[in-house]
C-alpha cells in the first residue's frame, strides 16, 4: 500500500497516531506532518532521526508539544 504524505497529514488531522521513519522523509515533510497533530491530539513517534540536528528536533517538538515521541531505540 502506498500512502502519500498528504494522505498521512489527513490521517493525523483526523486523530490517527503514527510511527514514522524520518530517514524516508524530508525535514519539510516531517514538519508538515507533525504540524497536523495538535488539532486532533494525535501522537507521532519518530524513528531513525540520526541525520537530523538538535535544532531540527527542537523545531519538530515545538510544533506539537507533548505529542511527538523520538524513539531512541532505533
Amino acid at each position: 500500500m502506498i500512502i502519500t504524505n498528504e494522505q498521512l497529514k489527513h490521517i493525523v488531522a483526523a486523530g490517527g497516531g503514527l510511527v514514522v521513519d524520518a530517514s524516508t522523509m524530508t525535514f519539510g515533510q516531517l514538519r508538515d506532518l507533525v504540524a497536523a497533530a495538535p488539532s486532533s491530539k494525535a501522537t507521532i513517534t519518530i524513528k531513525n532521526f540520526a541525520a537530523m540536528t538538535a535544532g531540527q528536533l527542537n523545531e519538530i517538538a515545538s510544533l506539537a508539544p507533548g505529542l511527538v515521541v523520538f524513539d531512541l531505540t532505533s
